[in-house]
């Protein structure tokens, strides 16, 4: 079966400087620094996490650490498409040995997480006023685990209440490695024998207490994707 490890999220008030799974902060980079930039704008992507490729749930790959990048466009109307694996807007960056063919800057510090929070006057979503953002960071706690197989979650009957609920709680779930729980657009994920879920990501309400913002509406689930040789990452989202 898939190995998995849950996530938790625990804030950190110094920064973590170690090559360690982290979100928000800075890159710790392996290598020498590779910030992408996002096509549309030409400007350095948000950092959203770093994710160690341990070898108990990735095996050998040379590969010791994935850096997942988004176009914040939080001053534009949110228009870029970060959910599109060919837009240009999001990037997965392994080192050592990776692969990535767009535009990057020689960056050790740039844009990355934070907690937005209303501030209580009108959102006006082209210049970004209405919301106060707070940069935040978070070490993780990991619980190890089992995931069935891929395809597993395919085809769940609604009607079928245990079924169901292990679904839902499947889908909701933050974790590192295993089995991709696709949404209920039954949305189309990478081959599975090309590909190797590296992150399942979740937007919650705020009164779920979303540790950060990260704009993949108000019910999306995000996916970081490795490739099985280990050279390349992609990344979408769905509802």
């Amino acid at each position: 079966m898939p190995r998995k490890a849950t996530i938790a999220y625990r804030e950190v008030m110094s920064p973590i400087t170690a090559w360690v799974t982290k979100f928000g902060g800075q890159p710790v980079w392996v290598e020498e620094p590779c910030w992408p930039l996002s096509r549309e704008h030409g400007t350095p992507m948000q950092f959203v996490c770093q994710v160690a490729l341990a070898a108990d749930l990735f095996g050998g790959l040379e590969a010791r650490m994935a850096y997942l990048f988004v176009t914040d466009d939080f001053e534009h109307g949110y228009v870029a498409d970060i959910g599109d694996q060919e837009s240009g807007e999001n990037a997965v960056i392994l080192q050592p040995g990776g692969n990535w063919n767009g535009p990057t800057a020689s960056l050790r510090e740039g844009p990355s997480l934070y907690r937005r929070t209303w501030t209580g006057v009108n959102v006006d979503y082209d210049t970004g006023a209405g919301w106060e953002r707070t940069p935040c960071e978070f070490a993780v706690d990991l619980r190890p685990g089992d995931d069935p197989e891929v395809g597993a979650w395919d085809h769940v009957d609604p009607d079928d209440t245990p079924a169901w609920d292990a679904y839902m709680d499947a889908l909701f779930e933050d974790k590192i490695g295993g089995t991709p729980v696709p949404t209920g657009n039954w949305t189309k994920l990478p081959d599975p024998q090309d590909w190797r879920l590296l992150l399942q990501l979740n937007t919650k309400d705020n009164e779920a207490g979303d540790p950060f913002f990260l704009n993949l509406a108000s019910d999306g689930v995000g996916y970081a994707f490795i490739s099985q040789d280990g050279n390349r990452g992609t990344f979408l989202w769905s509802r």
